[in-house]
């Protein structure tokens, strides 16, 4: 049984463990780090509640370090927990039910639209700024619109973590600090670990890898790019766990390969920002036309005497801006597919991805300090 230890005093590296005990540990590692961050923002939200010059909208909370840390730390725990979930999911049947998945994967998806808008805002204030003055209107209607959308998903976000993380992460650590599993007595029977089912994880995730660089031809393919970035990410999260584990060059290795992992997830997630901007401009351009055409209708309705009125509604349309954000954009897409295309498509990722494979040996090699259990003394006596 899994009681009361966690994952930050385990005297036993985890990949000598039995897969039902290490993967548990882990997933109560990840449970742990998104509490630890999820009262931390609910203290930026307290402190913020209670500063009288605190802007009128906490949600917001990119514009404060602490909250915005805090956040930013529970998306990760989050995507991490889940990611290990299901890369075990075969280790965890008994366990989990579908009904509890379900619940982690809504409250998983619910941390994305806020980090979407979050970061086409800063690439918008870094990287395109207005040129001419008839861009300024459309920009500052983009950041506007962009703005309301990310106070709104963070403010809805914050209230989904108030009222359903904590009974979801209570059912969770229930369910992973409690196991049964057999108990085979036979000398030549086959042991397994976490390191043996880690291993063949590994291979899985490394071809599925592998299979969707491969589908990626053009820049256009958006879908494809956005697939090998979650495979990417998940091959990292599965390796990271383990540094330390492995000793000697393997454990160097080991860092090497999750260090171009991250690369190659950045480079991906880059581009996948750069998708995400295009469809958001294919939409923004029509909104906003239709603004324009309905305060002129107002305009009309009202028999406004002043025609400079409506001749200012005129100059300041947004498209210019739209456009030109938009064509700033689409050169950063087409740079972006380039850099992959050249580092990543067509075979280039061959190396990278053996080595990833080749690690597997390593994940089940004598990690333990006994040998054939992967259990200290003390814990072998005490049954």
């Amino acid at each position: 049984m899994a009681g009361a230890e966690t994952a930050a005093a385990v005297p036993v590296p985890l990949l000598s463990r039995p897969p039902e005990e290490g993967v548990r540990l882990l997933g109560l590692k990840f449970l742990d780090q998104a509490a630890a961050a999820q009262l931390r923002l609910d203290a930026a939200d307290a402190n913020d509640a209670n500063d009288a010059n605190a802007a009128a909208d906490a949600a917001d909370a990119a514009d404060d370090p602490e909250g915005g840390e805090a956040l930013h730390d529970f998306r990760v725990a989050l995507r991490r927990l889940r990611s290990c979930l299901d890369a075990y999911a075969e280790v965890l049947a008994d366990s989990l039910s579908k009904k509890l998945r379900k619940r982690l994967r809504r409250l998983a998806a619910a941390t994305g639209g806020g980090r979407d808008a979050e970061v086409q805002i800063e690439w918008l204030r870094r990287e395109a700024p207005p040129t001419a003055a008839a861009q300024r209107p459309g920009y500052a209607w983009l950041l506007a619109r962009l703005a309301k959308r990310k106070r709104e998903a963070y403010a809805a976000l914050q209230e989904e973590v108030r009222e359903d993380f904590s009974r979801l992460a209570a059912d969770l650590r229930g369910r992973l600090s409690v196991y049964k599993t057999e108990v085979h007595l036979e000398r030549d029977f086959p042991r397994r670990t976490l390191g043996t089912v880690a291993a063949a994880v590994l291979r899985e995730q490394v071809a599925n890898l592998a299979e969707h660089l491969a589908r990626i031809e053009t820049a256009d393919d958006e879908r494809q790019a956005h697939r090998a970035r979650i495979r990417a990410k998940r091959l990292r999260y599965l390796l990271e766990p383990f540094r330390g584990e492995v000793p000697g060059e393997a454990g160097r290795e080991l860092t090497k390969v999750v260090e171009r992992l991250k690369e190659l997830q950045d480079l991906l997630g880059e581009l996948h920002d750069a998708h995400v901007l295009e469809g958001e401009l294919r939409e923004a351009l029509g909104r906003a036309a239709v603004e324009q055409v309905e305060k002129l209708f107002d305009l009309t309705l009202q028999g406004s005497a002043d025609p400079r009125l409506t001749s200012a509604l005129r100059r300041r349309r947004a498209e210019p801006g739209l456009l030109a954000v938009a064509n700033q954009n689409r050169r950063r897409r087409d740079r972006l597919f380039a850099e992959l295309s050249s580092g990543w498509l067509e075979g280039r990722a061959a190396g990278l991805l053996e080595r990833a494979a080749g690690l597997a040996a390593s994940l089940t090699g004598p990690t333990g300090p006994t040998g054939e259990t992967g259990l200290t003394k003390e814990e072998r006596g005490s049954g």
